[in-house]
Parts: structure tokens; sequence; C-alpha cells
């Protein structure tokens, strides 16, 4: 645990020593205030196509998306692999065999609460972003993989 919170505060210093310099947009900060009334804000970040706000709530990092007129798109917070439940996960490792789970998070946005899974094989250097809903059921896998050709 000690290792998890010195790692956390390392990426936090980090993130805040090479911050942009940005002040978001008065509407978005009013709809993250709204939105999560007792986070603590880490830093805003424009994308140029979604405004994402990383903070802390209750113990919880997480990071949320508004457009630049202060309207809440998504949230994602980490989560820890077992929440996705031993059917989803033997259903990724059934066909993903050799892969594993580098991060998890929980989307929540206004459709509902997806996850999001990313997995790894180090032996082929192969990578996947593996989208589930709440029941397990696969809805999207993105192939991350880059070729790299410029040697050849």
């Amino acid at each position: 645990m000690k290792k998890v919170t010195l790692t956390i505060a390392t990426v936090l210093l980090a993130g805040s020593l090479f911050a942009q310099d940005f002040k978001p947009p008065a509407p978005a900060v009013s709809a993250m205030q709204a939105k999560y009334p007792a986070a603590e804000i880490d830093e805003w970040y424009d994308d140029e196509t979604e405004l994402i706000c990383y903070f802390e709530s209750n113990g919880e990092f997480g990071s949320a998306f508004f457009t630049k007129k202060g309207v809440w798109i998504r949230s994602e917070f980490p989560m820890d692999e077992m929440e996705l439940g031993e059917v989803t996960l033997d259903q990724i490792f059934e066909k993903y065999k050799d892969y594993e789970i580098m991060e998890s998070l929980k989307v929540t946005d206004t459709k509902g609460t997806t996850f999001k899974i990313y997995i790894y094989n180090a032996i082929i250097e192969s990578d996947y972003l593996i989208t589930v809903d709440k029941g397990g059921k696969m809805i999207s896998e993105e192939n991350l993989t880059v070729e790299d050709d410029s040697f050849e």
C-alpha cells in the first residue's frame, strides 16, 4: 500500500511540475464543481477536443471530461481488475492468451457505465483496449499495437 501511495504521489507531483499553464473556462469549472463538489482539483488539461480535469474526491482519483461550454461528457476512475468479475476475466483471458491487464477503468457517461481494460502481451509486444458493459459483454476491442516499419 505504501508503494501505491508513493507512486500516486510521485505521478501527481511530476504532473504538477510539468503541468501546462491552462486556465479552464468558467462554465467547465462550474460544471466540475456541481458534478464533484468534494473534489480537490489536481490539474486541468485542454486536449483540443475536450477539457480534462484530473482530481481526487473522497480518496478516489479520477478524471472528468467536459466540452469548452461546460457540458460533462464522461468520468473515468481506475479500478481493481477483480471488480470486473471472474466470468469477464475468464472471457478476456480465453480470447487473449498470454496477455496481462495493465489498467482497468470504470467509465461513466450519459449512457451509463462501461469498463475499459488495457491488456498487453510482452512476448509479441501487442496491446488492446477492450470495452465491456456491466454484464461483462464485450462492446468493442481496439488493437493499439503500432507497427514500426521505419527500420526496413
